[in-house]
């Protein structure tokens, strides 16, 4: 059972199409398998519907609609419930938005790097701008005790197998965990499943402790 969601302003965000490529991939693959925070955002969508036709007209060209629906039938836009999440022995219970981003292998993480630790990370380019913002998926060991850090900016972690625990809580499959600038924490791996998350943050992290200077200094 998923407990901790992402926050209604992010989903309000989402629904108006405001939100950055990064972002946008977080809540897409978020809202797959929460059903609260889906119903959220088909409320907002609602609304805004409901804000335009209130709205005041504008002129368009006349040939708009035309276009439209021309792109709107060339295009395939049906989901058949089976491709929420993926269905692979490699891609088991990842949300298809996200698995397309990610490098074929005989296992998950075949072609992700390596990190220190036992940690394999892939970071996923979505030609955004602004490269202060990433996202990234790693595949932590269990049991494994990250570095105490911070953030510059906003952390958004979704949990996609197994889970971690922080000095906010435990997060399960499906759970997101967000932070900011206002705080810092040490995530720890589940001790029996490990877990694999993506990961979308804004600006640095900012490691802390005796190995703070040389992981800054390394600017992961």
């Amino acid at each position: 059972m998923i407990k901790h969601h992402l926050h209604s302003e992010i989903l309000l965000s989402y629904a108006a199409g405001n939100s950055s490529p990064s972002e946008s991939l977080i809540v897409a693959s978020h809202i797959t398998s929460c059903s609260k925070c889906r119903r959220d955002v088909e409320t907002f969508e609602k609304l805004g519907g409901k804000l335009l036709e209130i709205s005041n007209s504008v002129e368009v060209d006349s040939s708009s609609l035309d276009n439209i629906m021309s792109r709107i039938n060339n295009d395939d836009y049906s989901i058949d419930s089976s491709d929420v999440l993926g269905t692979s022995d490699i891609f088991k219970n990842i949300p298809v938005v996200l698995q397309k981003y990610l490098p074929d292998g005989d296992s998950l993480t075949e072609n992700w790097k390596k990190g220190i630790g036992g940690i394999k990370y892939f970071d996923i380019d979505l030609g955004q701008s602004n490269k202060n913002t990433r996202a990234r998926m790693l595949s932590i060991p269990p049991g494994k005790k990250l570095p105490n850090h911070g953030h510059e900016a906003q952390e958004l972690t979704l949990v996609i197998h197994g889970g971690f625990s922080d000095e906010n809580g435990s997060y399960d499959a499906g759970d997101v965990a967000i932070e900011d600038e206002n705080n810092s924490h040490t995530p720890i791996s589940d001790p029996k499943e490990g877990c694999v998350c993506l990961v979308v943050y804004e600006g640095k992290l900012k490691f802390k402790g005796l190995f703070g200077p040389i992981l800054n200094f390394l600017k992961i």
